[in-house]
Parts: structure tokens; sequence; C-alpha cells
């Protein structure tokens, strides 16, 4: 077994901050809530489940709008899901 006294550059990570809150209420809360509301729960392109392992979503933003690049494993697509608020469309004659 090797030792840590083997390795020169080691450092201990410090304790943690006292009277630091790793629980309960936090200022993110809001965003965390908002980003399990907008996940995307099934693929656009076959309607697979995209939660547990069915597939991965990466959220990211472009300016106020969050984005969530997506894979589906049932059918291998890939594409960014954008939630939209309001369409503005046509009819076809």
């Amino acid at each position: 077994m090797v030792a840590l006294r083997d390795y020169p550059n080691h450092v201990e990570p410090p304790d943690p901050v006292p009277d630091r809150r790793l629980t309960g209420v936090h200022w993110w809360d809001p965003d965390r809530l908002r980003h399990l509301a907008d996940l995307p729960r099934h693929c656009p392109a076959c309607g697979a489940e995209l939660t547990g392992d069915g597939g991965i979503s990466v959220e990211y933003w472009e300016a106020d709008h969050r984005v969530y690049h997506t894979w589906c494993r049932s059918c291998g697509w890939t594409g960014d899901i954008i939630r939209v608020h309001r369409m503005i469309g046509h009819e076809p004659d």
C-alpha cells in the first residue's frame, strides 16, 4: 500500500467551514426547481422516456433561454430542446 507521504505534493482538504449549511433551503433553490420543471422527459422524435438511463439532457443557456442538449438512447436522436412559452404561426390555406 502506498502512503500519502510518498506524494510530496499531496495536500489534505480543509475542514468544512464552521456553521456552513449543507442541507436545507439555499439561494439557488428557485433555479434548481425551474431546471427540474423544464427538464425534457420524452424524446421529441420517438416519444421514449428520457429519464433514468433512457437518455441524457445537458442544460446550458443562451441569453435568458434554457437549452437542453439531449440524446435519446432508444432512437439515437440528438438535438437541442428549448421550452416555448409563446408561438405565433400561420394556418395553411
